[in-house]
């Protein structure tokens, strides 16, 4: 984790995200506050558009050793699970 002050830290806002976004935290404090950059971390557990968006991407990707059909068997079945473990 990096603590800097927002005056030190306006020259230097584009290394400070690129920084979160590599996956540290940054926090930026002005006298007794404090704001935290801090990478998004995907919840695996919720269901979320950003989810969908990254499995989606891997599904299309050209690198993807699976077949469409294969990949929405394996969705299906996590679904189907999901769902009856949240009836439990």
């Amino acid at each position: 984790m990096k603590a800097i002050s927002i005056r030190e830290a306006q020259g230097q806002l584009g290394e400070l995200i690129a920084q979160a976004c590599r996956g540290e935290t940054i926090v930026l404090t002005d006298g007794n506050n404090e704001v935290t950059l801090a990478p998004h971390v995907l919840d695996l557990e919720e269901d979320s558009p950003e989810l969908e968006a990254e499995l989606l991407k891997a599904a299309n990707g050209p690198f993807s050793p699976y077949r469409e059909s294969e990949l929405r068997e394996i969705a299906d079945r996590v679904l189907r699970e999901r769902q009856a473990k949240r009836q439990t």
